[in-house]
Parts: C-alpha cells; sequence; structure tokens
C-alpha cells in the first residue's frame, strides 16, 4: 500500500477510534425542519441521494447538502459559487462555450459533440446533457446534493466522477410569497422572487418562481469601450402540482432562461522572461484586466419540463419522470488580437441540443429489506457547430504555415450527433443486525452513439498544413458500448450518532468519437471506466455540539478521456488517471447561536498513462489537471437575539486551495509569476439583520474582500504569438473576479 494511504488509513483509524467523525455541512443548522422532518434533529437537511429521505449522516458515502435558505442568505447563485463553501471541486463557467467542472480530478474540458460528462447536473431530477447548461442559475431552490465518486445504481445517468442534484421547490397548498432584492458595485443588480397559491383545495397547487440579474463588469478594458464581464439574464418556471387521491401526486413543470454578455476574466498572461514584442501594440499588463482587444460575446436559452408522477403503491412509491430540455447557445471567444483589431485565434461556437428523458423507478417501503428498482431512457440531439478563425502573428511559430489569405485562416467545423441510452439499475439493502446494513446494487448501461462530420475552410481552398487539415472532411460513423457497474457497501450504525461505512463502486462513461486535428473524426474515443474505493465515518458528537465528518478514497479511471490543445490543434485521447485522498468536514456548536466550520479536502492525481498522440508526447507521472492538493474552508456565524426580538448574525469565512495545473504537460509550474497564482486565497464577509416577525431580512455582504487575484485556467498559445524557446511563454488565461460588495433585502408574508 503506498505511504500516502497508510497514513490516511492511519488517520482514519485513530479518528474512528476517537469516537468515529462524521459529516455535515457547515451551514445546515440555520434551516427550520419541515413537516417531513419530523422525528429528525433540527440540525439535519433532508436528502434523496438514497431516492428516499434520509439525512445527510445515514447516507453511506460521501455527500454534501446545502439549503436553499443558505444558498440565498451567502449568495450562492450558480452552481460555479459552490467552489465558495465546498473545497476540493472545480466549476468555472467563465468561458461560456464550455463549464469545467472537476470533482476528485475528474474534469471535462472538451466540446465535442456526443462525448458526455463526468460529473453529471440534475436539476429535479432531469439530466442536464451540455456542460455549458450550468450557467443556469439557483432560485426558489429546495436544496443542492453534491455527491463525490461514482454514481450510478441509483441515477439515471451514469457518471464516474460525481453528480450535482439540484431540487427546487414544488407547489403547496397555501398562500405563500417571497421577494428579494440584491445590489452591488459594477452595476450589480439581482432580483428572486415566488409566488405560491392554491387553485383547488387540496387539489391543485401551483407555483411561479423568477430571477434576473445584471452586471457592467469588472475587468477593465483599456483597449475598448465599457467593461469585461457584463452580463444580462432573467429565468423563470412555472409548476402545477395535482393530488387527485391521496396517493398519488402529480408535479408539471416548465422553465425558461435567456442569459447575453461579453464573457469572463479573460486576459494575455506571459510567463519567463517578460518580452513584450512589438506586434503587441498598446499592451498593458496588469491584475484582471483585459488587456488586449479579446472580446466574447455569448448568448444563451435554456428551457424546457418534466412531467413527474409518484404513486404510493405496495408499501412503496413508484415514480415516473418525463423530462424534454433545449439548449441554444451561441458564443465568441477570442484570443489576444494584441496589435490588431483581426484575432490571433478566435473561436465561435453555435449549440442546439435536444433531449428527451424518461425514468421509472420504484422505491419500496423502508425496513430490513428495502429496495430501488427503475429503467432509464434518454434520447439527445446534440448539434455544435465551430468556426476556428487562425491569424497567427508574423514571426510566430505558426505564421510560416498558415497563410493570411490575406487576413485569416478559418477552418468550420460541424457535428450532428445522436445519443441513445438504455438502462435498468437498482440497489437493495439488507439490514443484518439493528447496527450492520449490506447494500448491494448494480447498473446495466447501453449507449450508442452516431455522428456526422462536416470540416472546411471560406478562407482556404485547399489543405492548411500547419493544423494538418486536408482541405474538407466529410464522415459518418456511430458505434455502441455496454457496461455494467456495480456498488456494494458495508454500513455500520452501532447508534444514531455514528455511521461508519466501506464503499466499493464502479463508474462507466460511453466512448465517443476523437476530435482528432480534423483528420478522422469518426475514429471511437474508449469509454471511461472508473472503479473506486471509499471508507469514512459520519457523527454526532458531544451532545449535538460536533458534528464531523471523514472519507478516504482511491480511483483508477481507465481510458480517461482527455482533451488538449497542444500545437494549437484542439483534439481528445485516451489515458489512465488514479486520484486518491481525503475529505474531512465538519461544524462546532460550542454554544447557542455560535457556529464554527472547517472543511478539508487533500488530493493526489496522477496521469500514470498519457500519451498525446498528435504532439507525441508523453504525460505519464504528471499531477491530474484541476486538482489542488490541499483545500480547506473555514467559518463562523454567530446569531445575536436583540432586545426587540429581532436578529443579527455576523459571518465570515476564508477559503484556501493550493496551486494547480491547467494543462497535461504540467508547464505552468516553469513561471512561478503565474503558478503561484492559481492559489487561492478568499474572504467573505455577510452582516444579517432579521426583524422579529421574520418577514424582513436585510444584508450587507462582501466577497473576495482582500481582492485576491486567482488564475483559474490557463492555455499556453506561444506558437500563435511567437517562436517557443526564447524563454518567453504566452497564455490565455481566465481568471477569477474582484472584489465585489453589495446590499440584500429579502420579504416574507
Amino acid at each position: 500500500m503506498p505511504s500516502e494511504m497508510k497514513t490516511s488509513a492511519a488517520l482514519c483509524g485513530l479518528l474512528i477510534g476517537l469516537a468515529a467523525p462524521a459529516f455535515a455541512q457547515a451551514m445546515e443548522e440555520n434551516d427550520a425542519p419541515t413537516p417531513n422532518q419530523a422525528g429528525k434533529d433540527p440540525y439535519d437537511i433532508i436528502v434523496t441521494a438514497e431516492r428516499r429521505e434520509s439525512t445527510v449522516r445515514e447516507v453511506p458515502f460521501s455527500i454534501a447538502a446545502y439549503s436553499g435558505e443558505i444558498l440565498r442568505n451567502n449568495q450562492i447563485n450558480s452552481p460555479a459559487a459552490l467552489t465558495q463553501q465546498m473545497p476540493g471541486i472545480t466549476v468555472n463557467t467563465a468561458d461560456k462555450s464550455l463549464s469545467i467542472v472537476a470533482i476528485r480530478g475528474n474534469i471535462s474540458t472538451f466540446r465535442t459533440a456526443t462525448l458526455d460528462t463526468p460529473v453529471a447536473y440534475f436539476m429535479d431530477d432531469v439530466y442536464y446533457v451540455f456542460n455549458n447548461d450550468l450557467n443556469a442559475n439557483f432560485y426558489d431552490t429546495q436544496r443542492v446534493e453534491v455527491l463525490r465518486g461514482p454514481q450510478g445504481t441509483l441515477f439515471g445517468r451514469n457518471v464516474v466522477g460525481g453528480a450535482i442534484a439540484v431540487i427546487t421547490n414544488n407547489p403547496e397548498f397555501k398562500n405563500d410569497y417571497y421577494a428579494q432584492l440584491s445590489g452591488g458595485n459594477a452595476g450589480y443588480v439581482r432580483t428572486e422572487g415566488m409566488v405560491n397559491g392554491t387553485l383547488v383545495e387540496d387539489k391543485i397547487a401551483a407555483r411561479f418562481a423568477f430571477t434576473t440579474e445584471h452586471s457592467d463588469g469588472l475587468t477593465d478594458t483599456p483597449n475598448q469601450s465599457g467593461s469585461y464581464g457584463k452580463t444580462d439574464g432573467y429565468s423563470m418556471r412555472g409548476k402545477l402540482l395535482f393530488e387527485p387521491i391521496d396517493t398519488l401526486k402529480i408535479v408539471l413543470s416548465g422553465d425558461y432562461s435567456y442569459t447575453k454578455g461579453n464573457g469572463g476574466a479573460l486576459q494575455l498572461g506571459i510567463g519567463g522572461n517578460q518580452l513584450i514584442p512589438s506586434t503587441f501594440g498598446n499592451f498593458t499588463n496588469g491584475e484582471w484586466l483585459n488587456n488586449d482587444y479579446a472580446r466574447s460575446p455569448y448568448r444563451q436559452r435554456l428551457r424546457g419540463g418534466y412531467l413527474r408522477a409518484d404513486l404510493d403503491v405496495a408499501g412503496g412509491v413508484l415514480t415516473s419522470i418525463t423530462g424534454y430540455r433545449m439548449n441554444d447557445s451561441r458564443a465568441v471567444n477570442d484570443d489576444v488580437p494584441v496589435g490588431t483589431v483581426v484575432p490571433v485565434f478566435d473561436r465561435r461556437q453555435v449549440v442546439k441540443n435536444r433531449s428527451f428523458t424518461q425514468e421509472v423507478r420504484f422505491a419500496s417501503a423502508p425496513g430490513r429489506f428495502s429496495y430501488v428498482v427503475g429503467a432509464y431512457y434518454l434520447s439527445a440531439d446534440v448539434s455544435t457547430s465551430n468556426i476556428f478563425y487562425y491569424s497567427p502573428l508574423p514571426g510566430s511559430a505558426l505564421s510560416p504555415t498558415v497563410p493570411r489569405n490575406p487576413n485569416v485562416t478559418n477552418i468550420n467545423r460541424v457535428q450532428d450527433g445522436n445519443v441513445r441510452s438504455l438502462a435498468v439499475f437498482g440497489e437493495a439493502s439488507f439490514e443484518l443486525t439493528d447496527s450492520l446494513t449490506l447494500i448491494a446494487g448494480g447498473r446495466y448501461t447501453s449507449d450508442r452513439k452516431k455522428i456526422d462530420y462536416h470540416a472546411y475552410s471560406t478562407t482556404n481552398s485547399g489543405a492548411i498544413p500547419g493544423f494538418g487539415f486536408p482541405g474538407e472532411v466529410i464522415e459518418s460513423g456511430g458505434k455502441t458500448w455496454n457496461a455494467f457497474t456495480p456498488r456494494f457497501t458495508v454500513k455500520f450504525s452501532p447508534s444514531d450518532a455514528v455511521n461508519l461505512y466501506a464503499t466499493y463502486a464502479k463508474g462507466f462513461k460511453s466512448g465517443g468519437f476523437v476530435d482528432n486535428a480534423y483528420l478522422d473524426p469518426t475514429l471511437p474515443l474508449e469509454p471511461e471506466k472508473a472503479e473506486n474505493y471509499e471508507i469514512g465515518a459520519k457523527t454526532r458528537l458531544l451532545d449535538n455540539k460536533l458534528d464531523f465528518n471523514i472519507s478516504l478514497f482511491r480511483q483508477k479511471t481507465k481510458n480517461l478521456q482527455n482533451f488538449s490543445g497542444a500545437g494549437g490543434i484542439a483534439h481528445t485521447y485516451n489515458g489512465t488517471l488514479k486520484m486518491k485522498g481525503w475529505e474531512i468536514e465538519s461544524v462546532l456548536r460550542p454554544v447557542d447561536g455560535l457556529r464554527l466550520s472547517a472543511n478539508y479536502t487533500h488530493l493526489i492525481g496522477q496521469y500514470t498513462s498519457l500519451r498525446d498522440p498528435l504532439v507525441n508526447l508523453d504525460y505519464s507521472g504528471n499531477p491530474a489537471k484541476f486538482a489542488p492538493r490541499d483545500s480547506f474552508m473555514v467559518s463562523a456565524v454567530y446569531d445575536v437575539q436583540l432586545s426587540d426580538g429581532g436578529k443579527i448574525s455576523p459571518q465570515v469565512d476564508f477559503n484556501y486551495s493550493s496551486r494547480i495545473s491547467t494543462d497535461d504537460a504540467n508547464t505552468l509550474r516553469l513561471y512561478p509569476n503565474l503558478h503561484n497564482d492559481t492559489r487561492g486565497r478568499t474572504v467573505n464577509a455577510r452582516l444579517n439583520y432579521e426583524t422579529a416577525n421574520g418577514r424582513v431580512t436585510i444584508g450587507i455582504w462582501g466577497k473576495n474582500l482582500t481582492n485576491n487575484y486567482q488564475i483559474v485556467n490557463a492555455d499556453d498559445i506561444t506558437a500563435f504569438l511567437a517562436v517557443p524557446g526564447n524563454g518567453t511563454t504566452y497564455w490565455k488565461i481566465f481568471t477569477n473576479t474582484p472584489r465585489t460588495y453589495g446590499l440584500t433585502i429579502s420579504f416574507r408574508p
């Protein structure tokens, strides 16, 4: 056993011996118990990760849960903002054409049609097919559950890295509403509201929710007007609840969102010798500075709906979920035009996706023997159109091989794919004793994928040798992949306050088609297969004053579907990743009203086999991308009761993450001025006041108060700007945003 795992096992054994650690969310206790939490501790959030209601502490695998109230109070309005509360995960939506999501080092950074993401995103149990669906905001949210590791025995879509499950509020048989208004620097304005009402007593109820968001942007643009990061968007959702009889509940939901803007924080960074060629024109180097003429306008429409029915039958619940999703988005990402208005690399993307999902499952009644069985069907049409404009600077490595014609060379790539997935899944639990439970499950998946591919150029009549492009490519292909993925768990609960578990699980992400320098787009990319071992403990100690959790895991992912931009050309290929580490999460309540939280994640990831066939380089042994070795969050909040019955709650959080690798070659580490800036050190603070009747809440908040500048992604684009090897490299970098602050007012009846 490797020394790191020996250390981890020893640490786990020590903690278990001291009373066994526990998993707990830092701020769950803010929520008052809801009616379906009868008999549960008020500090618990009820989750459905096991397809029946349970507390986080009862779930025998690593899971985090955040209530809707916590999300609103802490200004966590999007999946990307979850990184404020969860160390060790990456959700980066700065590039609106591509969301980067990583849990335990499992990440996707590609745009190729038909390829799945290793971290799945579900909204009300409906799977979102494309990774830039994560641009959607949270609003009228009941809770968010983040599941780490392979999931497949209980979820419709199989995943290798984890899942983000968002559950929104359903209609209730009462009249209710709330409204929230936030304002901040850079013209930030956000609204959120909800109206709920009964249409037919005890039979039909309706709920409507919405949110809007505007920002003028926080990144300076010295070479053009306005600021970078401007955004405008709105979202709305309507739901109908129909309960014709006591044992049947039907929910019909529809939603629509539209967002536009000009991208996130994008700029050019210089590594090594700080050489600024004359071809760069009016170039300024600085933090949070769009230091050229780059622009990234985008527009996105997300819409769809679902029909869900839950029927109490045979002592359990039979559930049917029919969903339909549509994604239409356009994005432009200009890279470093520098001394000219013609971009060096201009990537334009148009996405049009349509997906239909059907899931049917039955969850038996709780008991000594209980089970969940189900079937799942997915049909998705995935269309991605890209236009790549190349205009390498004179004197760069690519300029002799890419004709300018007279200013740019373009390659158009159109991919029309179809995905059809069929699956059956199930999991059974058997209580051998009152404290010992055995759990076993499995999932059989059959994924068929087809693709029609067309690549051509409208600026070049023939081949483009610099990119190995033959002039035009028209191909079609298809393939089916099948897999069985089991999960086995042993759960030992000597008391209600202690849950110890050991889990073995496999995950599967079906193959796709290689985007290999425009040469052979129908060459199948092998499916990912993950194998994960995890042990952990969840406890509540010291008379409910301490919640403490630890989980240790080791996962190997074979046929890792890796994306690279090496050589200036986007392409994909397979490799192998080994990831191990541990996660500790805790909350301490020493006195009434005071909550102290500390969460820590340690990740050790390495590519054990990774050879890029395009540039013939072997990256084996390099660290996993976007996996900080150490990251933690500490938080303190104190509720002070005032003499008038009101309440004031000051809160402060500190988030830290160590440096990361952002490319397979791990070359960013050679340039400390850039690599050091991938380290995160963020301070957030809030001060909330709630009136005695609970109807009005006023909050003052600030994010990144110390103005910590952080690089969250970096791509080496030296070949487009200069000849490599002269001691200077040039990087397209995405960053976090500078200090933001504002005021939020909430109203309830």
